[in-house]
This record gives structure tokens, C-alpha cells and sequence, in this order.
């Protein structure tokens, strides 16, 4: 008996391969998504069996994540059509916002694909023209005489180029998508520990910072607030693995990685303060590969006007650039102490003070006790977001 292993939202296929896992949707997935999910068959059969599920919403996080931005997919689908035409000497009628306006568009929770056709043999496209475009008729329409054609061009095209596309509607955002392997497994084609979630070395993130503390603060807060990615995010141990601590040989580190043909994704984080801006600067003078990228803390309206101390005395005053790091992002109000930045060196190229903010340890060490006691994330939150957008648009 041959068996499907299938990917889709509710009753929509996403992709479908039969007795074999070559195309592996397992780095879409993480181990706790394992779990009971509805299986469709003929005649409306229903069966409950293992697979994955996880929300679109972190989905299109993932996607993201893994270089299916829209701008890179759009690139991907018209390089696929050009492939495609001149392949078969043809010229489809059909572009990439045509394609991306029907589909996020359309409403999933009409359509079924798994009918009474389920385990039959299809030739290549035959599936596409027969089960998908009877659901999906708008697409028919975009088509006119090339529908056997594309009918192979659709059934080759990545499926992370429509399941990004269907994450743009925001009532996807709620359904989940569920890859249901469970069939091969009953076969005998494979074993269910063959079946994981996993993600590469090259597929996951770097994140080098500072300081340990600065390591501490951002994995923990990604694990909490963003779990559904945290696989995504490898750091260093900076007090036991790590000797190059600080703005100076962080500098000297980048260079270096500058000038081999490193395969990781690795994002650097400085501060958003003097010194951070004083290497980042030199940095914006090398030439970095794509998956080398520096960038600082962000800017914050809540650091536009920070209380200060240093030698004119006290002051209110915008510390963005100057004396902004991790810290500052913290919940003032889980410390019963007053806070503010203490400017201490001078730094001539600049013309600007470098500031520290006090009590910075307490805020730490509140940090770390006040985790899951009513603390305020609003500023980290921010901070994380932040993080996560400069990673992708950079």
C-alpha cells in the first residue's frame, strides 16, 4: 500500500509527497508540535493520528526567519517563471502579484482537496489542475490556455512561497498548518524517530553581544516572548568559551570574520552608546558578507529625555546613542532606587560622553528574581522586535 505524507492548512494541500520524506518540512516544526492531528480521507473519513501542528501566526515567523520575507519570495517566484519559459520555450501568463492576490484572498475553510482522489495516481501537474484549481477557480481565470502547463509549474513552485503568501492573510493567522506523516510511518516506509523537527547550523542565528549579561537578558527574553522561534537562536557562552568581551575586541572579531568565508548566520548587537557607536562606525567601512550583521541597540522615546549626573551636576537628557545599553530596557519600577546615566569618559572623535546606567546591577538582579512576577516587558519586547526586524530587512 502507498502512502501520502501531506502538508496543508485544515482540508487545503500545501504539499504532498508519496512514501518518502526527501522534502522535509521538519525546521517549520519544533518537538512539542508533535502531536494528535485530524487526518482526511475518501467519503469523509476522519482519523486522528501523530503529526505536527503549529499556528500560522508562528509560521510566518519561521518563514521569515528562514529568508521567505516577501521580497525574497517574489524574487524566487519570478526566477522560477523565467526558469519555467525558457525550459519549455513558452511564456505563462501568470506574474507574482496576480498569483499573490488570489491566494491571499481566498478563504481556506471552503476548500477540500482531500476527496474522493486521495491516493490516486497523478501525473506531474495533474494533481495542481484537478484538485487545487477545481477549489481554487480564481486561479483558472489568471490562466487561461496554460493550464496544463501550469498546472507543473505550481507543483514545482515551493510551497514556502504560498504558505507565505497565505500568512498574509491575517484570518489565516488563527488555523494551523499540520504536516501529517503518520501514513508513511503505518507503511512501513519509515520510522517515526526519522520524522523530527530540526533545523541546520546554516539556518539558525548567532547572537553576539557584549557581555554575558547582555547574552543572559536577550535569550531569556526571546525563550519567553517569542518561544515558537527560540530553535532559531544559538549564543555564546561568553564567560567560558568566549575571550573576545567588549567593544574593542568585538571589533577585531568582526574584521576577522570579515575575511573568511564563514557559513553561520552570526548578528552582532553593540550598544547604542558612545563606544558602541564609535566601533560601529568603523565597522559600516567593511565590506561583510550577507550572513554577517551589525547592528546596535535600538533608540528608544522613553531614553529622549533620561535623567543624568556627571560633572555639570543633574540633567534631562536625550541618552539614544550615548549611554543606551541592555539595561536600559529593563523595568525601572521592579527597582526601588533611582535611575539615571552617569556619564564618565570622554570621547574625542564624537565630541560626546559615554554614560552608564545606575544602578545597573540591581536592575539585573531584579531582572532575574522578577522574571515571572508581574515584571515589565514592554521595553524589551520592543527591544526583541527590534532585534528580529534588523535581522531581516538589513
Amino acid at each position: 500500500m502507498e502512502s501520502m505524507i501531506r502538508l496543508g492548512i485544515d482540508k487545503m494541500e500545501i504539499d504532498w509527497r508519496k512514501n518518502n520524506i526527501d522534502d522535509s518540512h521538519s525546521f517549520l516544526f519544533q518537538q512539542d508540535d508533535f502531536k494528535t492531528v485530524p487526518y482526511y480521507y475518501p467519503h469523509n473519513e476522519v482519523k486522528y493520528k501523530k503529526g505536527f501542528l503549529k499556528n500560522m501566526n508562528s509560521i510566518k515567523r519561521r518563514l521569515n526567519l528562514l529568508g521567505y520575507t516577501l521580497k525574497k519570495i517574489e524574487n524566487m517566484f519570478d526566477e522560477e517563471i523565467e526558469y519555467f519559459n525558457q525550459l519549455y520555450n513558452i511564456s505563462l501568463s501568470i506574474n507574482f502579484t496576480d498569483y499573490y492576490d488570489v491566494l491571499k484572498s481566498i478563504n481556506i475553510k471552503e476548500i477540500d482537496m482531500t476527496a474522493a482522489e486521495y491516493e490516486r495516481d497523478y501525473d506531474l501537474g495533474e494533481y495542481v489542475r484537478k484538485c487545487v484549481i477545481k477549489e481554487i477557480p480564481e486561479l483558472k481565470n489568471l490562466f487561461n490556455n496554460d493550464i496544463y502547463m501550469i498546472g507543473e509549474f505550481l507543483e514545482n513552485l515551493s510551497p514556502y512561497i504560498t504558505l507565505r503568501i497565505l500568512s498574509e492573510n491575517k484570518n489565516n493567522l488563527d488555523l494551523d498548518l499540520i504536516w501529517r506523516t503518520e501514513d508513511i510511518v503505518e507503511t512501513g516506509c519509515h520510522l517515526e524517530k526519522d520524522i523530527t523537527s530540526r533545523l541546520t547550523p546554516k539556518e539558525k542565528i548567532l547572537i553576539v553581544t557584549e557581555g554575558s549579561t547582555d547574552t543572559n537578558i536577550i535569550q531569556k527574553c526571546i525563550d519567553l516572548l517569542y518561544n515558537d522561534i527560540s530553535d532559531f537562536f544559538d549564543y555564546i557562552d561568553m564567560e567560558k568559551n568566549y575571550p573576545f568581551t567588549g567593544t574593542g575586541n568585538l571589533k577585531n572579531f568582526i574584521k576577522g570574520l570579515s575575511k573568511i568565508n564563514i557559513q553561520n548566520n552570526i548578528l552582532v548587537i553593540l550598544d547604542n552608546d558612545t563606544a558602541g557607536y564609535s566601533v560601529y562606525n568603523d565597522i559600516k567601512q567593511i565590506i561583510l558578507p550577507q550572513n554577517l550583521k551589525v547592528i546596535t541597540l535600538p533608540n528608544h522615546i522613553e531614553f529622549n529625555n533620561f535623567k543624568c549626573k556627571g560633572p555639570q551636576g543633574e540633567s534631562f537628557e536625550n541618552i539614544n546613542g550615548k549611554a543606551v545599553s541592555i539595561e536600559c530596557f529593563l523595568d525601572y519600577t521592579s527597582v526601588k532606587e533611582d535611575i539615571y546615566v552617569r556619564w564618565t569618559g570622554f570621547d574625542k572623535t564624537l565630541i560626546q560622553y559615554q554614560g552608564n546606567i545606575e544602578p545597573k546591577d540591581l536592575l539585573i538582579k531584579s531582572f532575574h528574581k522578577n522574571f515571572y512576577n508581574k515584571y515589565d516587558f514592554s521595553k524589551i519586547k520592543y527591544l526583541i522586535d527590534y532585534i528580529l526586524k534588523m535581522w531581516l530587512t538589513q
